[in-house]
C-alpha cells in the first residue's frame, strides 16, 4: 500500500433543482421522512452536521440553492435547463482521513475547508456544507451557486458575432467549471490541505474519462438531429418532383424534365449525407462502446485493488479486536481476583442480573441465585450520583447492588435460610433451621435475619 496520502476535491454539476441529491447529502426525503442508504452505518448518522447556517425562513438544502438565486439580484431570466448548483466533495485517504479524526484535528480540517470554499465560490454562493461520519471515510458535500459577476467569455463557434453583456451578476456553471478554472481548485485544495498531510492527486483521471462520455453522447444526439433535418429536407424535395411531374400533363416538358433532373441530383445528395452521417453515428458508437469497456476494465482493477487492501485492513482489525478483548477479560479476570470484595454481594448470594432503564431518573431492578433458587427486586428513585458512577464503570454492578440494596433486600425467604445453613457448616457446626411463617429462618445472626422487617418487604417487591 502506497504511503502517499492524497487531498481529494471532485465538482460535478446538479441537475435541475438537485433535490434528488439533497436526499443523500441530508438523510431525509422532500417529506422529512429519515433516508439513511445502505452504505452508511444508521447507528452513526446522528454525528452528520449541517456546517452553514441556512437563512431565515429556509429549512433545507433545495431551498437554501433556490434562495441564492432569487436574492443575487440576476437581471436575465433562469432557464429551466441552466445548472443552479454546483456539488463540491472534499476528503481524503481513507488513512489519513481516520488518522486526522483520532488525533482530534477534525475540526481544524473542517475549518480549513470552510475557509477554501468561500475564498474559491464566495460566502454567498455556498449554500451548504455537510459533514458525513456515518460513511466508511469521513467527507464533506458542500453546494455552490455558480453566481459569477465577471464578463461573459466568448465561445469560439460564436467567432465575431456581437451580444449583449449586461452588467450584474450572473448564473454561469459554464464560467465556474473551465478547464482552467478546474485545475486551479485542484492547486488551491491541494495547498489548503498540505497542513493535514495531504497533497494533490494525479493530475488528469476519471474526470476526463465522464467528459470524453458527455462529448460522445452529445454527438451522438447531433448526429441524430442532422439526419432527421436531412430526411426532412429529402420529403420536401420528393414532393417539388411530385410537382413536377405533374407538369408532364401541361405540356411543358424540357422545363419538366430539367427540374426534375435537378430534383433528382439534390436527393441523391442528401441521401448520400444521411448515408455518411449515420455511418459516421456507428462508428462514434463503437468508440464509445470501446472507451467505456477499457474505462471499466481501469475501474474493475481499481475496485478489486480496493476490496484486497479493505478486507486485509478489516482481517487486521478483527485480529486487534480479537488481542484486546482477550487482555480486557485476563484483565476483568485478575481485578476479580485481586479484589474479591468488589464482585461480591453483602447477603452472599449470587448476582445474576442488573439492570437500569433510565440513568437520568434510576430505578434498580436485580435478580439473585442461592443454589437453584430465584428472586428479584426493585427499587426507584435511587441515589443520581451512585447510578452515574456505575454507568461510567466506576463501580461494578456488585458494589451497585450494595449500595441501593440492604443484605436482606437481596434474597427471599428460601435464599436467607439456605445462606444460614451454608453460614453455620462453614462455622464448624451443623446447622439448626427453624421453620417458621413468612420468610423463614435459620439459626444464623447474618443481617438479612430482621425476620419482621423481611416479610414486610417480601409483600412489596417479590414479582
Amino acid at each position: 500500500m502506497s504511503n502517499t496520502q492524497y487531498a481529494v476535491c471532485h465538482l460535478q454539476r446538479g441537475s435541475g433543482n438537485d433535490s434528488g441529491m439533497s436526499c443523500h447529502i441530508e438523510r431525509k426525503d422532500a417529506k422529512g421522512k429519515v433516508y439513511v442508504p445502505v452504505n452508511a452505518d444508521a447507528d452513526r448518522t446522528h454525528l452528520n452536521r449541517e456546517l452553514v447556517r441556512f437563512p431565515d425562513g429556509v429549512s433545507n438544502r433545495t431551498e437554501a440553492i433556490q434562495h441564492r438565486i432569487e436574492t443575487a439580484g440576476l437581471r436575465r431570466k433562469v432557464s429551466k435547463n441552466q445548472t443552479k448548483a454546483i456539488r463540491v466533495m472534499l476528503t481524503g485517504t481513507h488513512e489519513q482521513m481516520m488518522e486526522i479524526a483520532n488525533d482530534g484535528k477534525l475540526g481544524s480540517w473542517i475549518d480549513a475547508n470552510l475557509k477554501w470554499l468561500r475564498e474559491t465560490f464566495g460566502d454567498d454562493n455556498l449554500v451548504s456544507c455537510v459533514l458525513h461520519m456515518d460513511e466508511k471515510t469521513p467527507h464533506l458535500h458542500a453546494t455552490v451557486v455558480p453566481i459569477v459577476t465577471g464578463e461573459r467569455i466568448r465561445r469560439k463557434r460564436e467567432g465575431e458575432k456581437k451580444y449583449e453583456t449586461k452588467s450584474g451578476p450572473r448564473l454561469s456553471a459554464d464560467d465556474v467549471m473551465r478547464r482552467t478554472k478546474l485545475h486551479e481548485y485542484q492547486n488551491s485544495y491541494a495547498k489548503a490541505m498540505k497542513p493535514f498531510g495531504l497533497q494533490r492527486g494525479i493530475v488528469g483521471s476519471t474526470a476526463k474519462h465522464q467528459a470524453n462520455s458527455e462529448y460522445y453522447r452529445q454527438q451522438v444526439i447531433q448526429y441524430e438531429e442532422n439526419i432527421a433535418k436531412l430526411q426532412a429536407d429529402v420529403e420536401k424535395a420528393q414532393e417539388g418532383r411530385n410537382t413536377i411531374l405533374a407538369w408532364f400533363g401541361k405540356g411543358d416538358l424540357s422545363k419538366a424534365k430539367k427540374e426534375l433532373a435537378d430534383k433528382d441530383r439534390l436527393i441523391a445528395e442528401l441521401n448520400k449525407q444521411i448515408e455518411e452521417l449515420q455511418a459516421e453515428k456507428v462508428r462514434l458508437q463503437e468508440q464509445h462502446k470501446s472507451e467505456i469497456g477499457k474505462l471499466r476494465n481501469g475501474y474493475q482493477k481499481e475496485i478489486n485493488k480496493a476490496i484486497h487492501q479493505a478486507e486485509a485492513a478489516e482481517r487486521q482489525f478483527k485480529e486487534k479486536d480479537a488481542i484486546i478483548d482477550r487482555q480486557r477479560k485476563q484483565i476483568s479476570l485478575l481485578d476479580r481476583k485481586t479484589n474479591l470484595q468488589r464482585y461480591s454481594l453483602s447477603s452472599g448470594a449470587e448476582l445474576v442480573r442488573v439492570n437500569v432503564s433510565n440513568y437520568r431518573n434510576p430505578s434498580l431492578h436485580i435478580w439473585t441465585r442461592v443454589g437453584d433458587e430465584l428472586f428479584e427486586n426493585i427499587k426507584f428513585q435511587i441515589d443520581y450520583d451512585v447510578a452515574q458512577r456505575h454507568f461510567n464503570g466506576q463501580i461494578t454492578d456488585e458494589e451497585f447492588v450494595n449500595a441501593v440494596f440492604e443484605s436482606h433486600e437481596q434474597v427471599n425467604g428460601k435464599q436467607a435460610e439456605l445462606l444460614g445453613a451454608a453460614f453455620a457448616l462453614a462455622a464448624g457446626g451443623a446447622a439448626e433451621v427453624h421453620v417458621g411463617t413468612g420468610g423463614g429462618g435459620s439459626s444464623s445472626e447474618l443481617p438479612w435475619r430482621d425476620k419482621d422487617k423481611y416479610s414486610r418487604k417480601q409483600t412489596t417487591t417479590r414479582r
